[in-house]
């Protein structure tokens, strides 16, 4: 996923017009020690005590601080942005040219966030949702979530090294896998298998990352939201296993009708030899009859004759 590019302002941190300021201070508390978002001394701007994070992506509002604007520009913002940003000023007096005072005029909760992805998916085809966060730090926590089934469970839950498929929703489970196990370069990606119609909906990637050497948790990102619609047409690999259960279930219906046929077959046969026999009875009773009767003719004729 590409870094979310916006113009961020910092608001205003006003100071008297009759005041000159002599240093300006853009900070997080993260990154104090690797260097500034901005720092500023003298009328002039030091890129080298920058963090090297933000170096070219920062300047100033107005770049004469007119009305005390101190306001500057984050180009080109990052998930690795997050966090709490602190303005500090130091202000002189012109006239006596020795410090007045010094404030911390304000202080900033930034929180990036991704623009929602449209996704489109087939009935029974495997979808990856996408979610790749920017950051040199450890991923202590990565939950992926419907909004509509949090009660019951997660999509997918990791936690320190390992996955926690009793946090799942139980339509998810043994369906959800990371597509990177290691997560390499912020990959916490997802490989959705074989969706349904009820895999329909928003899916939420939520990433708390913790910092290596301290173990604690610096910043909680909502780093990307996923709409998914799974539509009627069927997966290719699906329709290959239909076809292929047709083609079975085909052959079975062949096999059955040569089975119908061999006994229709045999049946006929068997009627048929039954119909001779019965034939071949009928005429041999018939002409045993009719000898039988020419014998008693010749009998009755012998007897009138001797009468």
């Amino acid at each position: 996923m590409a870094a979310v590019r916006l113009l961020l302002f910092l608001p205003l941190a006003s100071v008297s017009a009759d005041e000159r300021i002599s240093v300006l201070k853009w900070s997080r508390a993260d990154l104090n020690t690797d260097g500034y978002v901005y720092f500023y001394r003298n009328k002039r701007s030091y890129e080298n005590y920058q963090h090297p994070s933000f170096h070219g992506r920062v300047k100033l509002r107005d770049p004469e601080m007119k009305d005390g604007d101190v306001s500057v520009i984050l180009k080109n913002v990052t998930f690795n942005d997050t966090g709490m940003y602190e303005c500090h000023i130091a202000v002189r007096n012109p006239v006596r040219n020795k410090r007045v005072h010094t404030e911390i005029s304000h202080f900033i909760n930034l929180t990036v966030t991704a623009l929602q992805q449209n996704m489109q998916a087939t009935l029974g085809a495997d979808v990856t949702l996408q979610c790749q966060i920017t950051t040199d730090e450890r991923i202590s926590v990565l939950k992926w979530s419907r909004p509509d089934l949090n009660t019951d469970g997660y999509v997918y839950f990791y936690r320190n090294k390992r996955s926690y498929e009793n946090y799942q929703h139980p339509s998810f489970h043994g369906r959800v896998k990371l597509r990177d196990p290691e997560m390499k370069d912020g990959d916490v990606s997802v490989i959705l298998k074989n969706v349904t119609f009820n895999d329909t909906g928003m899916y939420e990637c939520h990433v708390a990352v913790r910092n290596p050497v301290s173990s604690k948790r610096v910043h909680t990102e909502i780093s990307h939201f996923i709409e998914l619609t799974v539509t009627g047409e069927v997966h290719e690999n699906m329709l290959e296993k239909h076809i292929m259960e047709g083609e079975d279930a085909d052959g079975n219906t062949e096999v059955e009708q040569v089975e119908a046929q061999t006994i229709l077959i045999t049946i006929l046969i068997v009627a048929a030899v039954a119909a001779v026999i019965a034939v071949a009875a009928a005429v041999g009773l018939l002409v045993l009859l009719l000898k039988r009767n020419k014998k008693q003719h010749h009998i009755l004729l012998r007897k009138n004759q001797s009468c």
